[in-house]
């Protein structure tokens, strides 16, 4: 695996855990009561489900070589 790959998913599991923070403080927020914004939640779960696609993109990049080269070995 590459040092690119490697910081790129890296970063994307960064993300993806500051979004989850974001929404437990979301969560957090309206059981103190408040009113926080919905499209607000419905922004982080967009970029959740963004990040999580780039993710796969990311592993399925690594799994096809592989997969070549076991299929060339048989």
């Amino acid at each position: 695996m590459s040092n690119a790959m490697i910081q790129s998913l890296r970063h994307l599991n960064n993300r993806s855990e500051q979004t989850g923070q974001q929404m437990a403080d979301f969560g957090r927020r309206q059981t103190a009561g408040e009113q926080p914004d919905p499209a607000e939640f419905t922004a982080l779960l967009q970029q959740r489900s963004v990040t999580h696609d780039a993710m796969s993109a990311q592993l399925k990049l690594l799994e096809k070589p592989i997969r070549t080269v076991l299929q060339e070995t048989k």
